[in-house]
């Protein structure tokens, strides 16, 4: 006799429940990669200000070079 029922007809709970769980884990596992998928966002590109804060930082230029510096590009908080 041939049945023509669900796909699942000859399935009990249990295996559907195992089925079930092995979908869960493959989604989740997928969409929860603790080693991330390689791909990073890239940094925001370097700002004039960032790059010379960077450079006085390293010790590439002296306080005087940077508080010039950072008058030259208006981010030193001096009016006029």
């Amino acid at each position: 006799m041939v049945s023509y029922g669900p796909p699942f007809w000859g399935f009990g709970l249990t295996q559907l429940v195992v089925v079930a769980g092995i979908v869960l884990l493959v989604f989740w596992s997928t969409r929860h990669n603790p080693w991330g998928t390689g791909h990073h966002p890239a940094p925001p590109p370097e700002g004039p200000l960032d790059i010379l804060a960077r450079r006085f930082a390293s010790g590439e230029i002296t306080a005087e070079e940077y508080q010039r510096g950072r008058d030259l590009l208006g981010g030193g908080g001096k009016t006029g």
